[in-house]
């Protein structure tokens, strides 16, 4: 189940590949023969993983909170250098805010410093625990939370369209949207290189199941290299090299 559209299309057959993890996903599932797809909204997605029945949702964070009610699957994507973006028509954030590296030193007392500072985040989405334990310090007047159904691609207009002052994603998700020339953005000081991203499924004896046969097709892709390959025409030669190394150090002693 996804609250993503792009993601939904491509396991539907109604569209190619967009991006790493969807080719990824493509590929696991292709195998696995998944026969049920759904799509809803975030939020909806939340609600019935608790209702019982076996459920997995693509494109998660592990994070400590999750951890105590979801299971898991090895990594299934790696977003590096979450970046926070604003239209470069409006003023630059002060520089009393930013360390030597152009990094916000503390994204809530910069938030703070203007009532027409809003950060645009998405209902129920996790950031990591380091930046979800930020984001729980800023005040809600100096918050815009994203209901609905597939949020992402409008997130990225709403900023475009000054509804928003600030957003918070990847440079691999902005690298391939042309409003990115319009748009500058800044690190936020203290946060990890990059993060993975999951299958987290409801911890009931089908949903483990699953995440056997979903993880062995995806170590078969570790193994056999086509993980890394499928991420390269996506990322910079930077990232591509950095995923190649954390695969060749990490996944595939698991």
């Amino acid at each position: 189940m996804t609250d993503s559209k792009n993601m939904f299309d491509v396991i539907a057959h109604n569209k190619p590949p967009q991006s790493f993890p969807e080719e990824v996903y493509n590929r696991v599932l292709t195998q696995l023969s998944v026969d049920k797809f759904l799509f809803a909204p975030h939020e909806r997605i939340s609600t019935l993983m608790s209702e019982g029945e076996p459920i997995c949702t693509p494109f998660r964070l592990k994070t400590e909170e999750r951890e105590k009610v979801y299971v898991f699957s090895r990594p299934t994507d790696f977003f590096f250098n979450r970046r926070l973006y604003q239209q470069k028509s409006s003023e630059p954030i002060s520089q009393k805010f930013l360390d030597s590296n152009g990094n916000v030193i503390d994204l809530v007392e910069m938030l703070v410093s203007s009532p027409e500072y809003t950060l645009l985040t998405g209902a129920n989405h996790s950031y990591g625990d380091f930046l979800d334990d930020i984001i729980a310090k800023i005040p809600p007047n100096n918050l815009y939370v994203r209901h609905g159904i597939d949020p992402y691609s409008s997130m990225i207009e709403m900023l475009s369209k000054g509804r928003v002052a600030f957003y918070l994603t990847y440079p691999s998700i902005m690298r391939s949207n042309p409003e990115v020339e319009n748009l500058r953005s800044y690190g936020i000081a203290g946060t990890p290189r990059y993060e993975e991203g999951h299958l987290m499924c409801n911890d009931l004896e089908g949903s483990r199941a699953f995440l056997r046969a979903f993880d062995d097709v995806l170590m078969s892709l570790y193994q056999s290299g086509e993980f890394v390959n499928l991420a390269q025409k996506y990322m910079s030669e930077d990232e591509w090299v950095q995923l190649k190394r954390i695969v060749d150090s990490t996944l595939l002693e698991d």
